[in-house]
């Protein structure tokens, strides 16, 4: 990341610089051996989203009480700037007012760009030791979250997660759900975007659901529609933020007796004081083809209401109604 600042003593910048080359070549050997020795990422680096050898070698003390205070930061921290002048600390944490007054007492700056954020400092020293020792500064400083157990979202962590193969089988698991989440949503992003190219307006069963069915992710599309044709209101389908996990959820309600042929077949139900309904599982298997038959399944224990699904009132269903009312 680039850093527009007035360069301080020119001799420190040149040694700085040249540090930053030796830096980055021991980064780069320590990755290469890790790749041979250990291909698969850990628990830990699945959260952050890139091997402990992709960060700069005197952040990786760093990278790990960060982890501890609930902190993922992204592999692009370290040495900044033009002319690799600064110290960057980079990632998609909240700074709260009293917590930045505190960096800024100790001369780190606060930067945000498109969400993502940066504490900067300029080192006046070419010694690591040092240069860590204000890393350990602002370590202290952020507030302590607890254990990271959240992974970091940036697009760089999910093209590694992507990448990489982990070596925990649960991890594993998920890494296949991740993947395959990510082609469907783009298929489906595709297909929306051809439907809109084609400027039509939506059908009846459309205008009720107040979305076009090219909106729905693919492996919950039909599920949405046999429901909809049944008499249930749809409001949301598909992929949890957990991608193990499917879901479908609107405004109905089911019988005990329903409820519980659900639960035998792996769906959990669960229902508000209102009378919302969540219907939610997870496939054995990252296999859209499967998904869609257990989809398939669900939709055969719930009985037809005979009667007109109500129409979804979400925000996003009734905008689109006033979008494309006649």
């Amino acid at each position: 990341m680039k850093h527009l600042v007035n360069i301080p003593n020119q001799d420190i910048v040149n040694e700085l610089s040249s540090l930053k080359t030796s830096v980055d070549k021991a980064r780069d050997l320590a990755l290469r051996k890790r790749l041979i020795r250990e291909p698969y990422f850990t628990d830990l680096e699945y959260l952050l989203g890139a091997f402990l050898e992709m960060y700069e070698p005197h952040l990786q003390d760093i990278v790990f009480r960060l982890s501890e205070r609930g902190y993922a930061i992204d592999a692009s921290s370290g040495f900044s700037g033009t002319y690799c002048e600064s110290q960057s600390l980079n990632g998609n944490f909240l700074v709260d007012y009293v917590t930045r007054n505190k960096l800024e007492k100790l001369g780190i700056k606060f930067r945000e760009f498109n969400g993502f954020k940066s504490l900067i400092f300029w080192p006046d020293t070419t010694v690591l030791n040092r240069i860590k020792t204000k890393w350990l500064q602002i370590v202290e400083v952020l507030p302590d979250k607890g254990i990271l157990d959240t992974p970091s979202i940036s697009s760089e962590a999910i093209a590694f997660r992507m990448k990489y193969i982990p070596k925990d089988k649960n991890l594993q698991k998920k890494r296949l759900f991740e993947r395959l989440k990510y082609n469907i949503q783009k298929r489906t992003s595709l297909d929306l975007k051809k439907r809109e190219q084609k400027k039509p307006d939506p059908d009846k069963v459309e205008y009720s659901l107040g979305a076009f069915l090219e909106e729905f992710e693919i492996q919950a599309r039909e599920a949405v529609l046999n429901l909809h044709k049944k008499g249930y209101s749809i409001d949301f389908s598909g992929f949890c933020s957990d991608p193990r996990n499917q879901m479908i959820e609107g405004d109905f309600q089911l019988e005990e007796n329903v409820i519980e042929g659900l639960r035998e077949v792996g769906v959990d139900v669960e229902t508000n004081a209102s009378g919302y309904t969540r219907l939610q599982f997870s496939p054995v298997e990252a296999a859209m083809k499967k998904i869609k038959q257990q989809w398939k399944q669900v939709v055969s224990i719930l009985p037809n209401k005979k009667e007109r699904a109500a129409p979804s009132m979400t925000r996003k269903a009734r905008d689109f109604r006033l979008n494309y009312s006649n």
